[in-house]
């Protein structure tokens, strides 16, 4: 295993309401030139189906070196200036080291359609 274990950011951000729009395209700016960093290996802000005014987060990132490196860079500074006139009331993240991993599906999992058969 590598001596820099993969991380999970993982959680959510509410906003007011109407400021839910105002903070996805904010967010929708980053998200681009997050995942062409290197060591990002996924990086997606959401709005959440059931509560008004929430943003699901999750960022998966090779290391911990490349999180910090991520943190420092320009697109995120532009970000957190960007959403600091929006309200935001409340918030819950999470870091997650990931000391394990393995694909989920097996004979249960549907197929796709567009896959051949075996």
């Amino acid at each position: 295993m590598s001596s820099d274990p993969a991380v999970i950011v993982a959680g959510w951000m509410d906003f007011a309401p109407a400021d839910r729009d105002a903070a996805l395209a904010a967010f929708a700016e980053v998200v681009a030139e997050s995942r062409r960093e290197p060591g990002c290996v996924d990086y997606a802000f959401s709005p959440d189906a059931l509560v008004p005014g929430r943003v699901r987060v999750f960022e998966h990132w090779s290391g911990e070196a490349a999180l910090a490196a991520h943190l420092a860079l320009p697109h995120v500074a532009r970000l957190r200036a960007s959403i600091a006139g929006l309200t935001r009331t409340g918030r819950q993240l999470a870091r997650h080291t990931v000391v394990a991993s393995a694909p989920m599906g097996g004979a249960a999992a549907p197929r796709s359609t567009e896959e051949s058969p075996a």
